[in-house]
């Protein structure tokens, strides 16, 4: 059995155990520890603090990190890797969703209808009573595409250049499918819509997440003129996603 290391998360209080080696890239985005560079070691979005263990410094860290931020135990999570038992200071994600009452004129239809907002940095799904208007249910999520870049730009980028487009279409996709279900299942799980069925669903979002969505290529949208060259209707089933 390959050997294990612990590694302590503050202020969040976890413990996580895993083989030596793991890059911490892996380890620590699930913690909402953003990759701004899409972990190419050219900022310092991802940089946390080794309170206790020893993390070497590297070429990455010299460059982008002052010598008193070295010194204090800052680095690069990016280019790190779990070889030590180690504590980490870590920056938490916070997501601040806007809710609001708003009364919406709209048509009264049976069933429930889900309302997905991809974005680049979170993802947002709202199931509501369609004969109603009334939001049932709410999930949101940091967009787990972000581990390749937290921008629009680091996005075309590991897509066109790195070849991930069909990895990021399967990331989203896939995650997208997960937050319906567990809000379906939080909202199915109450008396009043037990046995109500999903009957629509709509997804908005900029350009680059609608083509990574829809499986469009990225390609025309990375140069002059920026515009796409495919049409962009898009037929999906509830299979799919």
């Amino acid at each position: 059995m390959p050997p294990k290391v612990s590694i302590e998360l503050l202020p969040l209080g976890r413990c996580v155990e895993v083989e030596k080696g793991t890059p911490l890239r892996d380890l620590l985005f699930p913690f909402h520890v953003e990759f701004p560079c899409g972990g190419q070691g050219r900022c310092k979005g991802c940089r946390v603090r080794v309170l206790k263990g020893n993390v070497p410094v590297t070429t990455e860290d010299k460059v982008l990190l002052s010598s008193n931020s070295l010194n204090k135990g800052w680095r690069l999570a990016c280019c790190m890797r779990a070889l030590d038992d180690l504590q980490l200071e870590i920056g938490q994600w916070d997501s601040h969703i806007l809710e609001d009452d708003q009364t919406l004129n709209f048509t009264p239809e049976e069933g429930l209808g889900v309302a997905v907002d991809v974005g680049t940095t979170t993802i947002v799904a709202q199931v509501l009573d369609l004969s109603t208007g009334n939001v049932l249910g709410v999930h949101s999520a940091l967009n787990l595409q972000a581990k390749h870049g937290s921008d629009i730009m680091t996005r075309i980028h590991a897509a066109v250049h790195q070849g991930m487009q069909a990895d990021l279409t399967h990331i989203v996709r896939n995650q997208i499918g997960d937050m319906i279900a567990q809000v379906m299942r939080r909202v199915s799980a109450t008396k009043d819509h037990a046995s109500s069925e999903l009957t629509r669903g709509i997804l908005v979002g900029n350009t680059v997440m609608h083509h990574l969505f829809c499986g469009i290529l990225l390609e025309p949208l990375a140069e002059h003129p920026f515009e796409t060259t495919e049409g962009t209707h898009r037929i999906f089933r509830s299979n799919e996603i």
